[in-house]
């Protein structure tokens, strides 16, 4: 068919338009309904809380709701695979970069691959992992309970947020540094860890700081090491396990995580908006009261850290 010059020129401008603006560049999204953030553990553990602080910071900063469901089971897996299935859509997401991403899939097949089936949006803090005992424990310190549990293989025990969880995967770290045998009692969650330790069910617990804060305030539970790099400003008296000779430092890392293959505007749009929800002063208050450890990392950056976790924890864990 015949083409004026008119209708060439338009081409031409056409042309140009596209070299202007790449293939791949996709319009702007904002979300039209509510988002939901799974939670792979029980109410009132670490996840859960950063998940509701997030949601309740969110209601001046995005334009929908931040919805929180519980999706309770297999240290985390469940909300994990609820996740990794969904729509990637920028409407849901879960709370990763714990155990279901980092450490799970060295005990037991997964429906997912931790380091391939999510898009990290942003990272929030990460947990250094406390052991602790019962006030009136009869372990002084972390040396006492090393030389029952030397002496006596199996009779120490210890609790969890899971089978195959990120405190299981440290409890074996820990055993084989520090050529021990401990009794590993699994629980759904932190705080009913935390339950089972204050009953008398358990010797010792791990957990995140502001899992335990309340308890360590109010004198009910002694924080005996750290299983992190450094010491905690909040408890500077505590020693880190390396400090004690048995160098375990494995810290549980939490931020919002969607599906793989999100767009691009939809991972940005999420990443700005709670970025944004982490300078509100609702979300700057609830972490000076819990003592969380805040540790923000872009999508990107933090999906490096994911992966170098979960290799670390594989070579420590395998058999």
């Amino acid at each position: 068919m015949h083409q004026t010059p008119l209708t060439r020129r338009q081409l031409g401008v056409l042309g140009l338009s596209s070299l202007a603006a790449p293939a791949w560049a996709q319009p702007d999204w904002t979300p039209a309904q509510p988002i939901t953030i799974l939670v792979g553990f029980a109410p009132g553990g670490s996840a859960d809380q950063i998940a509701r602080q997030l949601s309740f910071a969110a209601k001046n900063v995005l334009p929908v709701p931040v919805v929180v469901v519980n999706k309770v089971g297999a240290a985390g897996a469940i909300a994990a695979q609820q996740a990794a299935e969904a729509r990637p859509d920028g409407y849901t997401l879960f709370v990763g970069g714990g155990s279901e991403t980092t450490s799970v899939g060295h005990f037991k097949p997964l429906p997912y691959d931790p380091r391939k089936s999510f898009t990290p949006v942003i990272k929030v803090s990460r947990a250094p992992s406390i052991l602790a005992v019962k006030a009136d424990s009869r372990f002084a310190d972390m040396k006492a309970l090393l030389a029952e549990a030397r002496q006596a293989p199996e009779k120490v025990s210890y609790g969890s947020t899971g089978e195959g969880g990120i405190f299981h995967a440290t409890g074996l770290v820990w055993e084989k540094q520090a050529g021990i045998k401990l009794l590993h009692v699994p629980y759904k969650g932190a705080a009913d860890s935390m339950n089972a330790l204050l009953g008398g069910q358990v010797d010792c617990a791990f957990g995140a700081y502001e899992e335990m804060k309340a308890m360590i305030d109010a004198g009910r539970v002694r924080p005996l090491a750290l299983f992190s790099r450094t010491r905690m400003p909040q408890l500077p008296n505590v020693p880190t396990m390396t400090e004690l000779g048995v160098p375990v430092a494995l810290d549980n890392m939490k931020g919002l995580m969607g599906p793989a293959g999100m767009p691009a505007p939809v991972v940005r749009y999420l990443h700005d908006g709670f970025r944004q929800v982490m300078q509100t002063p609702e979300w700057k208050d609830w972490v000076a009261r819990s003592g969380l450890t805040q540790d923000y990392a872009d999508g990107a950056a933090w999906q490096k850290e994911v992966v170098e976790a979960y290799e670390l924890i594989g070579k420590a864990v395998a058999k």
